[in-house]
């Protein structure tokens, strides 16, 4: 059985770096004259269609076949917790890292020669008196309003501990959800219609169920508290 004839293409004439507008010499192609560019050129065209229309040969070929046949890679989702509550008719959320610990509500003590809505006082916690802030007064939130959606508490009014390089603090809660696990993707930016102390405090909204939970920024939250010291 007779071989097939190997046909040797003709190589490519780059005129383009020799005699064109890359061209490192003198020499000057005489069709630059009419046509401004080598992009115009019928050759340089020519050499295009050559280059993309060229036969793949064995290397390339199983290079191409082993990256395209590879699985992409998986990008791990980093997941963050977030300890959600109520205050007033608002569901707020913080880094549940930050939470200490979450216990009945017990008696606020109000400070002699201090009358601010902020500053509500302080709580007994396990035999340590700790000062206990109003979020809600922060925020501007009614205490009083009523949430939009029924209760689904895990407790009644509880007060809150959390902790923030090495500062503690305390404030009350008309409700606690609980802690909610999710992906950075989910903390959603705030509408533009939203402006204001919540607009200030807040990193973002997270939608959980039926309701939204407005994620506060911690360290805002914490730096805004010991003001009123």
């Amino acid at each position: 059985m007779s071989k097939q004839p190997v046909i040797q293409e003709e190589p490519i004439q780059d005129c383009w770096n020799r005699i064109g507008v890359w061209r490192n010499t003198k020499e000057r192609c005489p069709k630059l004259a009419g046509i401004g560019h080598c992009r115009n050129c019928h050759i340089y065209s020519y050499a295009g269609r050559r280059l993309l229309e060229r036969p793949i040969d064995a290397a390339d070929r199983e290079e191409w076949t082993a990256t395209f046949a590879s699985p992409p890679d998986k990008k791990k989702a980093t997941i963050y917790s977030a300890f959600v509550f109520r205050a007033g008719g608002e569901w707020l959320g913080l880094p549940a890292k930050l939470i200490q610990e979450v216990v009945d509500m017990g008696k606020i003590h109000s400070l002699p020669h201090r009358d601010n809505t902020v500053l509500r006082g302080l709580v007994n916690i396990r035999g340590k008196l700790e000062i206990c802030f109003s979020i809600g007064a922060v925020l501007g939130i009614d205490r009083f309003e009523k949430p939009e959606i029924e209760k689904r508490y895990i407790s009644p009014e509880r007060l809150v501990v959390v902790a923030r390089n090495d500062q503690r603090i305390v404030f009350p809660v008309s409700e606690v959800f609980g802690t909610f696990r999710y992906a950075e993707g989910m903390l959603q930016q705030l509408p533009i219609t939203v402006s204001g102390s919540k607009a200030a405090f807040s990193k973002g909204i997270l939608c959980i169920n039926d309701f939204e939970v407005g994620f506060l920024n911690d360290r805002i939250l914490f730096d805004t508290m010991m003001r009123h010291l």
